[in-house]
């Protein structure tokens, strides 16, 4: 079911992307995956056209050169195929590196409408308000020229943070931990909907990444999850970090984030590109696919994604009581999320979601909140 989808002319692709980190983050960067359910079919069939390499060009022999970039619809005007469906992008703010996958057919066009019962879901710890910038900061985008319905959407896009929230905070009660999500709220607590007005019609991330930064928003630390107009589901799209570090110094915390959702997807949407926003999923996790995602279902993180280890994927892991294969956030805590991970195991060691060094989340029994320099997640 996921996303990373950006709305092209031939039709809808899923694409998803991460940073390049600098020296200073430890760990080998991989992508971060495109997140459509099919594993069988590929945005080849959806009219996209890799650009060729000769054989003799290994992956990191390629994208040096200038000249091996060219436009890709629906990517960006500076573009290069690394091969194994991946592509690098050049964006204003350093190179980001994507992987393409065909959307999940029964989401494809779907259009979520406001359940008031879903809104009053309730987590073992509501959403936390941040007056910080190291916050979860919700946009309804309006493209140029195309009507506003904030009316609709603002209700939507609430509702699904509170979701993913009650999703994430219940996942960290079953295993002993109280922690919400970090968000920016209103006057009466609930989580603000900034509504903005592009100046353009252009889907891709990185010009809505620059229309965000154009109209202030893109601010130090903060995630901006940003839904791109009001039609039916078109997935979504996210930078992310192969950062494995531990603590506050991991590349996530510092740089701006950002998530799109385009048009009205279920809330899961939102939750995914937001994971791949604080960090998941690493390269070197117990049952990575290789390209940012996780092999073990059924995962809001997880599918089959193509990835160098996504033959490893089983859909049966997390057996789902209603068969959707996004019941579980970390189906068995043990690749992306465990507020209390056992002594020595790969969440003690690595990046984990739960963390009190991720800064986009709130656990009373942290204290105060650290506020050492990091590394810039979207630079390379």
């Amino acid at each position: 079911m996921k996303k990373f989808l950006s709305v092209i002319a031939s039709g809808a692709i899923t694409v998803s992307v991460m940073a390049l980190p600098g020296a200073a983050a430890a760990g080998t960067p991989v992508p971060v995956a495109a997140a459509g359910r099919n594993v069988d079919d590929h945005a080849h069939a959806e009219g996209m056209a890799p650009h060729s390499h000769g054989p003799s060009a290994s992956a990191a022999q390629r994208c040096r050169r200038a000249d091996e970039f060219a436009p890709e619809p629906g990517l960006g005007d500076r573009v290069c195929a690394l091969g194994n469906g991946q592509f690098k992008v050049r964006t204003a703010h350093g190179d980001m590196v994507t992987h393409i996958d065909a959307p999940l057919a029964k989401d494809k066009g779907v259009r979520d409408a406001v359940d008031p019962s879903a809104t009053t879901t309730l987590a073992a710890r509501s959403h936390h308000c941040a007056s910080d910038s190291y916050r979860i900061q919700l946009v309804y985008l309006i493209p140029a020229g195309a009507p506003d319905a904030s009316a609709t959407m603002v209700p939507l896009i609430r509702q699904h943070f509170i979701q993913s929230n009650a999703m994430v905070s219940n996942r960290a009660a079953e295993y002993g931990g109280d922690l919400s999500l970090r968000v920016a709220c209103d006057a009466s607590g609930q989580p603000a909907v900034r509504v903005l007005r592009s100046s353009h019609n252009n889907s891709d991330i990185g010009a809505i990444d620059q229309e965000i930064a154009r109209q202030g928003q893109r601010t130090t630390g903060q995630d901006n999850v940003v839904y791109w107009g009001d039609g039916g589901c078109g997935g979504g799209v996210a930078y992310g970090s192969g950062d494995t570090r531990p603590g506050v110094e991991n590349a996530v915390n510092n740089a701006p984030g950002i998530a799109v959702v385009y048009g009205r997807c279920p809330f899961t949407y939102m939750l995914h590109e937001q994971g791949h926003s604080m960090g998941a999923v690493l390269p070197n996790t117990p049952n990575s696919s290789g390209a940012g995602h996780c092999n073990d279902d059924s995962d809001v993180m997880c599918y089959k994604d193509g990835g160098p280890h996504s033959g490893n994927y089983r859909s049966n892991v997390c057996p789902s009581p209603n068969g959707n294969l996004d019941y579980y956030w970390d189906c068995n805590v043990n690749d992306y999320f465990h507020p209390n991970p056992q002594a020595g195991s790969f969440l003690a060691r690595n990046w984990n979601l739960a963390r009190c060094s991720n800064r986009m989340v709130y656990r009373p029994n942290c204290g105060v909140a650290l506020r050492t320099a990091g590394v810039g997640r979207l630079r390379s």
